[in-house]
């Protein structure tokens, strides 16, 4: 019997697990990296050993299908961001399971996403799209909605996301993103404003088979000035949580999200749950060990059982996950740029009760940054344990750690 491929594109971040699950399951693996110019920071996550074999897009689609029609391809699946658009593409031209590339727009595009919930009488954000400072300020003013979300159209990881409460606050940060690449590397050639949700922040994790979208995680995110602070995975059933399920599904629909895996960011206002964005692909940095320790599965196992077993998969639509231990993650925040000399952040942690374990933190010689987005913390732990108070203790703990400098020992030199 000929083995079958999964064609996984762009298998970075969170997408590089895909690969040894997969084959867990007795599939080939193919990676197709959807461009020649990848940026590092997403290349540096790339774990090649999965993968049977590797593709590198070069703008010409037709040589590449030509390379990947010599294999039994069941399924095209996005691994980060920057594959979303070719795995629709990819899908559509070996008739697969996919989403449609005419809509691949509203998937990648921050603008259009919330034009197509408008017309469709969906929740959205008051929204303007230019491409210079002075017609975004004019906007703002015209609008007079201060303050205002200042953001590149097609990034991720609060990558230049900046909180503008006057004239001045919104011309810098246009300057600072316009004519700029982000952090996936492409350009922006213009800058998103919209009008700042207030409420408190969720995001869900979900998966899709034929338009039935099976919600796998519901987290409560608190920020500071659009900065990662504490996440806290919620139980499936609840009074807000249901009220999110519900406009979660309508926004995936809106969005033509038909098949695999997406992350969406929402505010829950005073007028109930509005979207900030949504992504059709898995979340990104999360350590999916204490997801599982957790509720049983994570983002990453629930988007293989969707292609791998369907059946059971679609038990998931209206069972929901069950919450059986407490867990928060916890984003470091350093207020300095420099290099690491001492380090003693696992030994502080490993003295709390509920410490699980924690990543992407820098060792000594390494580099520090000051912290103003998703890319620049030193550090993400996760807090696991059965008793919620413990956990907010630990948390409450690692700041005041935190604040007094006693993870790291940094020289102001880069």
């Amino acid at each position: 019997m000929t083995k079958k491929y999964i064609c996984i594109v762009d298998a970075f971040s969170t997408g590089a697990e895909l690969a040894s699950k997969f084959k867990m399951h007795g599939y080939n693996v193919i990676h197709v990296q959807s461009s020649e110019n990848i940026t590092t920071d997403l290349l540096d996550t790339f774990k090649p050993d999965g993968f049977d074999q590797q593709f590198i897009h070069n703008s010409n689609i037709q040589c590449l299908i030509e390379q990947l029609q010599k294999y039994e391809i069941s399924y095209v699946i996005a691994g980060t961001e920057t594959g979303v658009v070719l795995a629709d593409e990819l899908a559509a031209k070996f008739n697969l399971p996919g989403n449609n590339p005419n809509t691949s727009l509203l998937r990648r595009n921050k603008f259009e996403m919330h034009e197509a919930l408008r017309r469709n009488g969906l929740a959205h954000a008051k929204q303007g799209y230019f491409s210079n400072a002075e017609e975004a300020i004019s906007w703002a003013e015209n609008q007079n909605i201060w303050p205002v979300v200042a953001k590149p159209l097609d990034s991720a990881g609060s990558d230049n996301v900046y909180f503008c409460y006057n004239i001045e606050n919104l011309n810098k940060a246009s300057n600072l993103i316009l004519n700029n690449k982000n952090k996936l590397g492409l350009e922006n050639k213009g800058i998103l404003i919209q009008e700042c949700l207030v409420g408190i922040q969720y995001f869900i994790n979900a998966v899709t088979i034929d338009g039935q979208h099976a919600i796998t995680e519901i987290w409560k995110d608190k920020r500071n000035r659009g900065i990662c602070d504490v996440e806290e995975l919620l139980p499936y059933e609840g009074v807000t949580q249901n009220e999110i399920i519900s406009y979660v599904r309508e926004v995936l629909t809106c969005l033509g999200v038909e098949q695999g895996p997406s992350h969406t960011e929402l505010m829950f206002t005073k007028h109930g749950p509005v979207l900030i964005e949504c992504a059709a692909r898995m979340m990104g940095t999360i350590l999916e060990e204490a997801v599982i320790a957790a509720i049983g599965d994570s983002h990453v196992t629930t988007t293989v059982e969707r292609y791998v077993n369907p059946g059971k998969f679609k038990q998931r639509l209206e069972e929901g996950y069950i919450l059986e231990k407490n867990l928060f993650c916890v984003t470091l925040v350093s207020s300095e740029t420099g290099i690491v000399a001492e380090t003693f952040l696992k030994e502080k942690l490993e003295k709390l009760s509920s410490f699980y374990q924690v990543f992407h933190s820098p060792n000594v010689g390494e580099k520090i940054f000051k912290t103003v987005d998703l890319f620049t913390n030193p550090g993400i732990i996760y807090l696991l344990h059965s008793d919620k108070e413990k956990i907010q203790k630990d948390y409450e703990e690692i700041r005041k750690l935190e604040k007094q400098g006693e993870f790291f020992r940094v020289e102001s030199r880069i």
